[in-house]
């Protein structure tokens, strides 16, 4: 835990019964200033049916990039649905060198509880990639005053730490192609090792937000282990309507023949509902789980799943040594060779594979190679004020894609800081012959003042505004 997320603890103020909301029930407000904090703000989003004369649960929401209306748009429906009020904030970010989610929450916090009426046993915290790992963190931070958190993308704030105890319930959401996929794995056996409430759920994806029908799933579990903690009335109606749509998911996976997945999904019906629903409905789940783990093709899945783990985290344990080593040489080899070396071109022949599993590992790990070599490691080397290590990395992450604009937009990036005006035509060149048009990225990007009144880049930066798109872009 950083010394900076302890800091908030002391000086959050505890829920009560807000004021009349001076804001419209049922849509999205885009931005609510905090009181005595100008430079902080939230997007709202308060239920219909709000009523200053109840409490309600609250979700706070971290964006890694302060996007605040997307998680806010995603979450909308289910917070209509279960009565929850979102607050999602356009002050949090990840990959910075401060904290600034702390300042974030506190600022949301503080203003929240004295705007509206919350519910102080029923506040969850959600974010994705590392505000994932800000919203663990705020949970850790206040133990007993975070019913749960969300996480999307990563997990917990030491991926390689032993958990010894988790006082919140935790629902975490993964892509099948994200690069901290493996993490959210091992995650899971941790979870399971401390009997932690927890779930994490799986979506095909790169690293992003989940889905919105996993975004209603995790809210609708939040208020299962709620009814379970004694924080909200148990409601046999709504009860009865989750458990039946938990039976139909599983039955429905079965009946397309996945029974790994129909197994998982029926032996979390059993879960979920045990203390809630009928015992013979738990009983007849935890019987059909059963029947399904102890098939053949079941089991084998489960030991190739564990396998392909292994040997994968293997793998990217050997890139990762032999990206270092390349990066401590004198000299750090061409961009063409270190690729060989790391394995990319053999990586992307199988991310073509006709087999799904192969492909996905294969998609996993270039996603770890990709957010290594175009934005980590550039940035370490930056930070070492080695730019020819940097645009060596950024020139790898061009053979891992090298028909993405934004990695030619980058390196032209890094030899603009460098006052380099050709080279950085020469990457824009790139960028735009494989589709780039955002030219006002480049007016306002910082990167590029060194060269802003070089005339070169001046006459070269108004053709490309007037030329028409290349063809296909």
């Amino acid at each position: 835990m950083s010394p900076a997320t302890l800091v908030f603890a002391a000086v959050l103020q505890s829920a009560s019964p807000g004021a009349p909301a001076e804001f419209p029930r049922g849509q999205v407000i885009e931005r609510v200033v905090v009181k005595g904090s100008p430079g902080q703000s939230y997007a709202l989003y308060l239920p219909s049916g709000y009523t200053p004369e109840k409490l309600w649960p609250v979700l706070y929401m971290l964006d890694a990039r302060g996007r605040a209306l997307f998680p806010i748009e995603l979450f909308r429906p289910a917070a209509e649905e279960f009565g929850w009020i979102l607050v999602s904030s356009y002050n949090s970010a990840s990959d910075t060198k401060d904290d600034p989610n702390s300042a974030a929450m506190t600022a949301m916090w503080n203003d929240a509880v004295q705007r509206f009426s919350i519910d102080g046993r029923r506040v969850y915290v959600t974010g994705f990639s590392g505000g994932g790992r800000a919203a663990v963190g705020v949970a850790y931070a206040l133990p007993g005053r975070i019913a749960g958190v969300i996480g999307a993308g990563a997990g917990f704030e030491d991926a390689q730490a032993s958990i010894k105890a988790v006082p919140f319930a935790y629902f975490g959401t993964v892509g099948d192609r994200d690069m901290n996929y493996y993490e959210m794995r091992s995650l899971e056996e941790k979870l399971e090792k401390v009997k932690a409430a927890h779930r994490i759920a799986y979506f095909e994806g790169p690293h992003a937000w989940m889905p919105p029908e996993l975004a209603r799933e995790s809210v609708a579990w939040m208020e299962l282990q709620a009814m379970k903690a004694g924080t909200r009335p148990k409601d046999p109606a709504k009860i009865a309507a989750l458990q039946s749509q938990a039976r139909a998911r599983a039955a429905d996976l079965e009946a397309r023949g996945r029974p790994a997945d129909a197994w998982a999904a029926r032996a979390y019906a059993a879960e979920d509902f045990r203390g809630l629903a009928r015992v013979e409905e738990v009983e007849d789940d935890e019987k059909k789980a059963a029947a399904l783990g102890s098939l053949p093709e079941v089991k084998t899945a489960v030991k190739d799943a564990r396998r392909r783990d292994a040997r994968d985290e293997a793998t990217l344990r050997t890139i990762n040594t032999r990206l270092r080593n390349a990066l401590a040489q004198p000299d750090p080899p061409l961009p063409t060779v270190l690729a060989a070396e790391l394995g990319i071109p053999t990586l992307r022949k199988k991310a073509a594979s006709d087999t799904a599993e192969e492909r996905l590992s294969a998609e996993r790990i270039l996603a770890n190679l990709r957010a290594a070599t175009s934005f980590y490691l550039p940035q370490e080397m930056l930070d070492r004020r080695d730019p020819t290590r940097a645009r060596a990395l950024l020139s790898v992450a061009a053979e891992i894609d090298p028909d993405n604009p934004l990695v030619y937009y980058n390196l032209a990036c890094y030899a603009a800081r460098a006052g380099e005006a050709s080279r950085a035509i020469a990457d824009l060149e790139r960028a735009v012959a494989r589709g780039f048009r955002r030219f006002d990225m480049i007016d306002e990007d910082a990167d590029f003042a060194p060269i802003r009144g070089d005339a070169a880049f001046q006459k070269w930066l108004a053709a490309a505004r007037a030329a028409p798109p290349p063809p296909g872009s």
